[in-house]
């Protein structure tokens, strides 16, 4: 009854041992799977950060650009805004103090000169890029 004793608890053991062998390579394999969705994990969250670098460095550069159009516009604005300032502060004059136009006398901008000192000027004179150009 000895050896048949043996033979149970060796039965016993080597049913244990191979269990225990297809647990710990089912373990593995669970780990090998984990290791693989995480490096696939990896690999996308990586593939979406290069996405999103990109597209924050364009957001960047046209953010760039739109602020220097918006510093040349501002400019032209504010010189449009002087330019109406100085036109109205001529007017004002002129309506105002009863001056008449030919004792305005020459205004610094030419496309505020009154009508009549702008048809006194020879109608014959070209433009100089004009008359360079004929001239060739």
């Amino acid at each position: 009854m000895s050896s048949h004793g043996n033979l149970m608890v060796d039965s016993k053991k080597m049913k244990r041992m191979i269990s225990n062998r297809e647990s710990a390579r089912k373990s593995r394999m669970k780990k090998e799977k984990h290791m693989n969705d995480l490096n696939q994990q990896i690999f996308y969250f990586r593939k979406r950060r290069d996405e999103m670098v990109m597209k924050i460095e364009g957001i960047a550069k046209g953010h760039s650009e739109l602020e220097m159009e918006n510093v040349v516009l501002r400019t032209q604005k504010q010189e449009l805004e002087n330019r109406l300032e100085y036109a109205n502060s001529v007017c004002d004059w002129y309506e105002n103090d009863g001056v008449s136009r030919s004792s305005m006398g020459v205004v610094q901008e030419p496309w505020l000169r009154p009508l009549e000192q702008q048809q006194q000027q020879p109608t014959n004179s070209m433009p100089m890029f004009m008359g360079f150009i004929s001239s060739k």
